[in-house]
């Protein structure tokens, strides 16, 4: 008797199933009056995980974007050192001297220092 109650409610949910997706594909559930009660809830929900789907897009572009900004950062401050690294190689006096030698320049360290002239 009990094997007998076990197989019809499996066939009642089975069948409870069917129907319900059979609804859900037809589109009665829309028109039943459950579903019409909690309608504003529904699109409630559905407007919610629309807005944080496009919210999470956005912050994942944003990411992104900022790690390429890291990214160049790192790239320029390296071309950054490396440039003022040879600008002062470049501005050191003895390589100054080799150059004028180089392009047989004639101008010539001066011997005597500098002097301050001062205005009374």
């Amino acid at each position: 008797m009990e094997e007998t109650d076990n197989m019809q409610k499996n066939k009642n949910s089975e069948s409870d199933a069917s129907k319900i997706l059979k609804d859900i594909i037809s589109g009665k559930i829309f028109v039943s009056a459950n579903i019409q009660k909690h309608l504003r809830y529904i699109f409630f929900v559905f407007f919610i995980a629309v807005f944080y789907i496009g919210y999470r897009y956005a912050v994942e572009n944003t990411v992104r974007e900022n790690k390429k900004l890291d990214d160049e950062i790192k790239l320029l401050r390296t071309e950054y050192i490396y440039q003022s690294s040879q600008l002062m190689e470049e501005g050191r006096k003895s390589n100054i001297i080799k150059k004028l030698k180089n392009k047989n320049l004639t101008l010539k360290e001066p011997e005597n220092p500098f002097r301050r002239i001062k205005i009374k």
